[in-house]
């Protein structure tokens, strides 16, 4: 039987309120934090009856409990998971040289810098070489900036912009000269801060109250959501097939929460965005988010579209598509009538600041123990002290004088910077932005009516919890069937199973599957629509029939007509007959298989010469060493198209896939790929034509693999090479 003591937060104060009670920390056998409370558990229970009052009923003992430990769980789980993503990048840092990182994409070497100028508080430089650069790094990346061994570096930037042969950089502060010399490398780094503002917004969960309190313990099972309901509404996008109106239609008579399914090609971010602004033409302020900044971007370029919506977009100004940076709360800022006055202002401290250096500064040693008030004082008088002169006591006074006005005029420029950002923040109707940075300092204070999240399956749960912590109701996007976060760290695997993916298992009732897809011809949908969506999905009658044939392109080389037949969407080419096997490199942990990676090369090849464009063609991969080595194999040739994990794809599409399963063994091993989300992903991201590359023996030991092969070959062409 435990006892409850409220308005405590912390151990040190739980320990201060136990000895008010003439208890200490040996007369306790455990304690839970949670609701601005300890629930402590004594070593003897017969003391609970000197504290009778304070013992609580069930259910508050149960709520602690489970707030707690969930809390606990998850803020462990993250560190674990932040040591082992930080260990990993130093690790393979270590490991690989600078050139093979940079063909696994995570490098980028021989650069030189050059000034690029300031964007808003930036400092923009802009490396360049001769060599094209090919690179996984993009737009909103944090980059490790070294000349040298990276590990021995601390300077961090931001991607701007990648093009074939510059990337343009920002720096929170001024960098240092070698940057501008040759020699330079940058590497994709971690992000710590935002494991810390998960750490810091699970603290905000523990202690949730009012409506977060409701929604919190909804999330934990201890509340049951309300059902929903179904809400009549016009839609403003008249293009949306019934599955997207019923989605938007029920989430906006959910008055807790509600899951929108959106498998591959279907429409999900159109769906997001009606509901959206829908949301905002009934009265809500609404706060849209996603974890990763391609995907707000997404959600802000279609939002964008509908004019007279409000939009703020929160968030790193490196971080932003420069397309969509009217939005950015930065841009907003310095477009403000009210920033001339603040501009004026910083203009003013730095004249200041010019002023005070041409006085001495009252360092120790010319004080002589003077105090600020006595320098000003005998300043004033005109008289020296102990030796110093009343010159120099004289400068010093106007130094001290002219940093306190300097002090109060930064003080009150940034409070008038606070109160601006503030304004312009209240005034929107949709503030965007990753939930990660839900956290900064601009969105410190605010509350919305609605939370709405996409890519809810693609982020793990503690980052999902954040935009939650800031609305009364909330809705997630996603796709549970599709890949999970990457998770880096064995022992934190469980942070791959996602918010979205447990609420859409347990409350199946407050959830909508988008059915109709606008991708991929129907024979490319058929098999991942019976396996892994009950048979649900449709293909639109625009992408039906849709093939190669669509193109006006040369006949295939005879030596691959079967697998390049224009007429034909789906193919498999079968390797069990030819030596093509796997090889693991010794030190990796990753596959490679040679002769799979020539028939991908050749079969580019092929597709470019009968007349495709280079980015309608995909290749990939679920091994990061068949990457590099295809990529290797396509630079040798000075092909340039886009070869990525399957991971790396995941949310895009291309006319024509191309992958290589690698896998190839007499034990009929395939690692990872019993993963059949991999699979999922890797077959949905072509629109006209999927080539698939791999030994059937060894993938048919595995049930899904083996059913995908058999509809192959009744639906499409298996063909054998040999």
């Amino acid at each position: 039987m435990p006892i409850l003591i409220s308005g405590v937060v912390s151990e040190k104060r739980l320990l201060r309120e136990l000895k008010k009670l003439g208890l200490t920390k040996h007369d306790v056998r455990k304690f839970y934090f949670a609701n601005t409370s300890a629930l402590v558990y004594l070593k003897d229970e017969s003391m609970c009856k000197v504290y009778e009052d304070l013992v609580p009923d069930e259910k508050t003992e149960e709520e602690i409990k489970a707030v707690h430990q969930y809390v606990e769980k998850f803020k462990y789980l993250i560190d674990v998971e932040r040591l082992a993503e930080m260990e990993f990048q130093e690790e393979e840092i270590r490991r690989l040289s600078g050139r093979e990182r940079e063909l696994l994409g995570r490098a980028i070497l021989d650069l030189k810098g050059s000034k690029a100028g300031m964007k808003f508080h930036l400092h923009l430089v802009r490396f360049w070489r001769e060599k094209p650069i090919e690179t996984e790094i993009g737009t909103g990346d944090i980059v490790l900036v070294s000349r040298g061994n990276p590990l021995k570096s601390d300077l961090l930037a931001t991607v701007l912009r990648v093009t074939e042969k510059t990337v343009l950089v920002a720096f929170d502060n001024k960098p240092p000269q070698w940057v501008f010399k040759k020699g330079v490398r940058i590497d994709l780094y971690v992000n710590d801060i935002t494991f810390k503002r998960m750490e810091e917004n699970l603290e905000e969960v523990r202690h949730a109250s009012g409506r977060k309190r409701e929604l919190r313990n909804i999330i934990l099972d201890l509340l049951s959501p309300s059902p929903a309901g179904k809400e009549s509404f016009t839609p403003i996008d008249r293009r949306l097939n019934e599955s997207q109106k019923t989605a938007v239609s029920r989430s906006l008579a959910s008055p807790d929460f509600y899951l929108i399914h959106g498998p591959p090609g279907t429409g999900k971010t159109s769906t997001v965005t009606e509901l959206i602004v829908q949301l905002v033409k009934r009265g809500n302020k609404v706060l849209a988010t996603a974890d990763s900044n391609i995907a707000a971007d997404n959600l802000l370029f279609n939002l964008s579209k509908h004019k007279g919506l409000k939009l703020v977009r929160i968030g790193h100004p490196a971080r932003v598509l420069e397309e969509l940076e009217k939005f950015s709360i930065f841009a907003l800022f310095e477009e403000h009538e009210k920033s001339k006055i603040i501009r004026e202002g910083w203009e003013k401290v730095r004249e200041l600041i010019e002023k005070r250096e041409q006085y001495l500064k009252p360092v120790p040693s010319l004080r002589r123990g003077m105090s600020d008030e006595e320098i000003i004082h005998l300043g004033k008088k005109g008289k020296s002290f102990r030796g110093v002169p009343a010159k120099k006591i004289k400068s010093m006074a106007n130094w001290l004088l002219a940093n306190y006005e300097i002090d109060i005029r930064i003080n009150a420029l940034k409070e008038m910077e606070k109160h601006l950002f503030n304004e312009i923040i209240a005034d929107a109707d949709v503030v965007v932005s990753t939930n990660s940075m839900v956290k900064s300092e601009l969105l410190e204070g605010f509350e919305f009516d609605v939370a709405v999240i996409d890519e809810g399956s693609q982020q793990v749960e503690p980052s999902t919890l954040i935009p939650i912590m800031r609305a009364k109701r909330f809705f997630i996007a996603g796709d549970h069937k599709q890949l999970p976060p990457t998770v880096t760290s064995e022992e934190a695997k469980e942070l791959e199973r996602t918010l979205f993916e447990r609420l859409i298992q347990s409350h199946k009732n407050l959830s909508s599957m988008l059915t109709v897809q606008y991708r991929m011809n129907e024979k490319i949908m058929r098999f991942p629509s019976e396996e892994f969506y009950d048979g649900k999905l449709v293909a639109d009658e625009s992408v039906k029939n849709h093939t190669l044939a669509d193109f006006e392109l040369d006949s295939p080389p005879g030596s691959y007509k079967d697998i390049l037949d224009v007429a034909q969407p789906v193919v498999f080419a079968d390797t069990s007959n030819i030596n093509a096997f796997e090889f693991k490199p010794s030190g990796s942990t990753s596959y490679e298989n040679y002769e799979e990676a020539i028939i991908c090369v050749k079969l580019v090849s092929a597709l470019l010469n009968m007349g495709l464009d280079r980015k309608d063609i995909g290749v990939i991969t679920p091994y990061a060493n068949q990457v590099k080595l295809i990529k290797e194999l396509l630079t040798e040739r000075e092909i340039k198209v886009e070869v990525n994990s399957v991971d790396g794809f995941q949310g895009r599409e291309k006319e024509v896939i191309i992958i290589s399963f690698v896998r190839s063994n007499e034990e009929g091993e395939i690692g990872f790929l019993k993963d059949v989300r991999r699979l999922n992903v890797a077959i949905t991201r072509p629109k006209r034509k999927l080539i698939a590359i791999g030994n059937s023996k060894t993938l048919s030991t595995f049930p899904v693999y083996r059913r995908f092969l058999d509809y192959v070959k009744k639906e499409g062409n298996f063909v054998v090479l040999d």
